[in-house]
């Protein structure tokens, strides 16, 4: 719960930060939206479709699957909400920041966090996993991370500073690391 948290808050803070440029006077709702989208989205489906050990794989990985399409269905609901609330159908960069954190929320904390990272833990709690497969995933993954997060930096360190985009890429790079590296926490001490 802790995780999905700070994970909320997070998000919550990017939305804040890309919502002063649109509408300064919505920041407040618009984080509290992020915040509690995010969270439930999160949260909720582990209340809905848990699995034993004793379950098959293909059956843990239904539920897992059904987690992330209501978590999925969730975080796509957010920059529409966001959208609705504020507007900024016309702003570019607006768009194009919800577009980024949509997919964040989407790749990151449904696809790798939510069933990656579940479906390798119980894999690993019922010894049927390949360690090397694994460590090789978690390495191209944290290589295109890596990477992204140094094409999107040039963008903004080639312009003249603004504490806007500053404050945006600190709070999404801590975003992606504490998703990121929290998979690669709980895969590595199962």
């Amino acid at each position: 719960m802790l995780y999905a948290l700070l994970i909320a808050l997070l998000t919550a803070g990017l939305y804040a930060n890309s919502a002063s440029t649109v509408y300064g006077a919505m920041i407040l709702p618009v984080a509290i939206l992020a915040a509690v989208i995010t969270f439930v989205s999160l949260y909720l489906p582990r209340k809905f479709f848990a699995y034993r050990l004793e379950d098959i794989a293909p059956t843990v990985l239904q539920r897992l699957m059904q987690r992330a399409a209501i978590g999925t269905g969730l975080a796509l609901t957010l920059p529409f909400a966001v959208l609705a609330l504020i507007g900024g159908w016309n702003n570019p960069q607006f768009l194009g920041e919800l577009y980024v954190y949509t997919l964040i929320a989407i790749f990151l904390f449904q696809a790798i966090g939510e069933v990656l990272t579940n479906h390798v833990l119980y894999l690993q709690r019922t010894h049927q996993y390949n360690s090397n497969q694994l460590f090789a995933l978690l390495a191209s993954l944290a290589l295109l991370f890596f990477v992204l997060i140094l094409y999107f930096l040039a963008f903004d360190l080639a312009q003249p500073p603004q504490l806007k985009n500053y404050t945006r890429d600190m709070l999404a790079i801590t975003l992606i690391l504490v998703g990121y590296g929290r998979a690669v926490f709980l895969m590595a001490h199962h």
